[in-house]
């Protein structure tokens, strides 16, 4: 025990003291930008009992989290920076002022499989909270950054009122909702969502006014956020006896569907440690600033099968969505929509 305190100890050091360390050197650059020092004292102690299971090498721990702080500083640059922020970025500098820093809190959450973070108004503080579990990779985490900053402050103002319960255009957690923060599930990826407003119908009998128009590039929503509202689409392909690919354009839906087979699947009943026998995993889309997924794959090792046939019928049965008229290979290819919006 003694060992692991010493070698924690010379790496907070090394990673997070350091004058050289690319953590230090990133807090100047979030300084020269914003202002104002970044600052921050983690409970070393308090994380390490809670995290060190998930950390066989202790020299990995303290590396890990200042890589989640470096993501967080390259996010919140970028969330500076951006013309469409200013009136957020305002509200921060004005709330900032009392204090003269930009204090950080690293705390744990078993809420997200992620790094999330909130503003604290009623401390001024930013809180970073890291998931009780190993860190995902680097892009994750920056992607799922820019979605919290994004969210928790002023949305874009080309969006119309949201559809969720959540109030529309919360830029600032409340102060007396500021302690109840962990309890908000910040990781997923519906949370705190504003979605386009529905374009109005025209009434029974109106006329034609016209062909539409193709609306300017500006006023159209970001990816992740265009993909909220219905009508969503799911493609199902069987590619061979050991793979199958699911894509689809409301990531929550990929979510639980993701969630369900990894609950259910069966385990490798030749190894000790009882792997499953079907690799599960969700990627990250290609487009937009924050974290979406739009694929979800299923693999099996050689000799092995795995067929889409669970994900047809949950796709179907649990999610709602109608399958449409097969346009592809028959027996491979399988495409479903739902045109009623979740809740």
């Amino acid at each position: 025990m003694a060992f692991e305190a010493t070698r924690i100890r010379q790496n907070i050091r090394d990673h997070i003291e350091s004058p050289q360390s690319p953590l230090v050197l990133k807090k100047e650059a979030v300084k020269e930008v914003l202002g104002y020092p970044v600052t921050l004292d983690p409970e070393w102690l308090m994380l390490w009992k809670t995290l060190q299971a998930f950390y066989p090498d202790n020299a990995t721990f303290v590396p890990s989290i200042a890589t989640v702080i470096i993501n967080w500083c390259d996010a919140f640059m970028s969330w500076l920076e951006s013309e469409e922020n200013e009136d957020a970025v305002e509200k921060l500098l004005d709330a900032l002022t009392h204090v003269n820093r930009l204090d950080l809190m690293i705390e744990v959450s078993g809420k997200s499989t992620r790094p999330v973070t909130a503003w604290d108004a009623n401390k001024s503080i930013f809180v970073i909270a890291l998931p009780k579990g190993k860190i995902p990779q680097e892009s994750t985490v920056l992607a799922g950054f820019t979605s919290d900053l994004l969210r928790l402050f002023a949305p874009s103002p080309m969006l119309g009122a949201t559809e969720l319960d959540e109030p529309a255009g919360t830029s600032i957690l409340a102060p007396e909702d500021a302690e109840d923060w962990a309890d908000l599930d910040l990781g997923s990826p519906e949370s705190h969502t504003v979605v386009p407003s529905r374009q109005k119908q025209a009434p029974p009998g109106a006329k034609d006014t016209g062909p539409d128009v193709i609306p300017e590039l500006a006023r159209i929503p970001r990816p992740e956020e265009l993909t909220r509202s219905p009508p969503y689409w799911i493609v199902v392909k069987q590619e061979g006896r050991q793979r199958v690919v699911i894509q689809g354009s409301h990531a929550p839906s990929l979510a639980s569907l993701d969630q369900y087979l990894k609950r259910w699947c069966r385990g490798d009943t030749g190894r000790s440690d009882r792997p499953p026998i079907v690799e599960i995993k969700l990627h990250e889309s290609a487009f937009g600033l924050g974290l979406l997924h739009d694929t979800l794959t299923l693999e099996t090792e050689r000799f092995r099968e795995v067929s889409a046939m669970a994900v047809l019928v949950f796709i179907e049965r649990v999610l709602g969505y109608t399958a449409l008229p097969s346009s592809g290979s028959a027996g491979s290819v399988w495409e479903f929509k739902r045109t009623k919006a979740f809740i």
